[in-house]
């Protein structure tokens, strides 16, 4: 009987579905277990299993975001949970970053087949010595991309960058382009999810693969009455950027902001060196 309850005991300890109790603060370094399995296991809190009308939120404050999983797990809860809003404000890098996956939201969540094909030739760009192979995964991930999510709009999913004119004149490139340095960056640098409004989790972990494999990273759960002042902080600074339209806005018009401030740079060029 004891040995039946030691492995009982081993079981629940083990299980990562077994029930997290909240309430406090809570350290998860990636050297001890994968932390994008603990942020997809918080996601459950704005969505459970039931019931399925169930209303929550995620409001994704983000700095660095290219895992693919982690897009793929908001992409299924606002898909399956019309009544659970998720928000998401990167920084402005995610605008042009080839590794970035705020395209391939923007893209899914508009039921747009034609983004859908979008998104599938931007998926591919890295093959570049084969056309067959180039075609062929562009057609997967369209019928892909079709069969998940069948052209149907989500529209309980937002998606906004935090913009600053971060460009500048790239001599190497011959054109402007992102400045991660540029005097007047101002970048969103917070890597910090909240979820339904009473539980934050931040730290060191950007959303990246680099992130979960390459480096030694940390996130940290603050929920429960003592902490809820921690969290009503994060959610004003986020709601302050994501309702200013001077300083927060989706990818549309932030591409049309980056081609005026491209053809400044052009004209300061020209002005510059009129003889050139």
């Amino acid at each position: 009987m004891r040995v039946l309850t030691g492995l009982f005991l081993m079981i629940v300890l083990l299980c990562p579905s077994a029930p997290r109790s909240f309430g406090e603060v809570e350290v998860i370094f990636n050297s001890t277990r994968p932390l994008v399995d603990e942020i997809i296991y918080l996601f459950k809190e704005a969505a459970p299993l039931t019931p399925r009308d169930q209303s929550g939120s995620i409001d994704v404050a983000i700095f660095s975001f290219t895992s693919k999983r982690l897009a793929d797990e908001l992409l299924r809860i606002g898909r399956d949970y019309p009544n659970v809003k998720i928000r998401v404000l990167a920084n402005l890098s995610m605008l042009e970053s080839p590794f970035s996956v705020i395209p391939y939201l923007e893209s899914v969540i508009s039921g747009d087949p034609e983004e859908y094909r979008t998104e599938a030739i931007r998926s591919a760009a890295y093959i570049e010595d084969d056309e067959e192979k180039k075609a062929r995964k562009i057609e997967k991930t369209e019928k892909v991309l079709m069969s998940q999510f069948r052209g149907r709009p989500i529209p309980n999913i937002e998606v906004r960058y935090h913009y600053y004119p971060g460009w500048s004149w790239n001599e190497q490139e011959g054109k402007p382009a992102y400045d991660h340095f540029h005097q007047k960056s101002h970048i969103w640098h917070h890597k910090a999810v909240i979820i339904n409004g009473n539980i934050l989790v931040t730290g060191s972990y950007n959303w990246s693969s680099s992130a979960e494999i390459k480096n030694l990273e940390n996130i940290m759960i603050f929920s429960g009455p003592e902490e809820q002042h921690l969290v009503d902080g994060f959610m004003a600074e986020f709601d302050a950027m994501w309702k200013d339209p001077e300083l927060a806005g989706g990818g549309d018009e932030c591409r049309r902001r980056r081609d005026k401030r491209y053809q400044e740079i052009l004209k300061e060029r020209e002005t510059a060196s009129p003889g050139s």
